[in-house]
């Protein structure tokens, strides 16, 4: 399954980022990429997950994950769809 990440701009000021891992995360963010993208004070930075970082435990149980992190890559529009 692919993640994908959008940080929204307005006006030079970061606003936050959308993010979606769901199984129709290309087609989310290629919805709000044209809802914003259509409005001229928003720049839009698209990002694909490209690998994932992974923190794992070792004990006498065995090992267990203890977290996961998607590791973001530059994109485009183009790479969404």
């Amino acid at each position: 399954m692919s993640v994908y990440r959008i940080n929204i701009w307005r006006h030079g000021k970061l606003l936050g980022h959308f993010e979606s891992a769901t199984p129709w995360a290309r087609d989310a963010a290629r919805e709000l990429a044209a809802l914003l993208g259509a409005a001229r004070e928003y720049r839009l930075e698209y990002l694909a997950a490209r690998d994932e970082r992974r923190l794992i435990e070792s004990g006498p149980a065995g090992m267990r994950l203890v977290s996961s992190e998607p590791v973001f890559e530059a994109a485009t529009l183009e790479d969404l769809g």
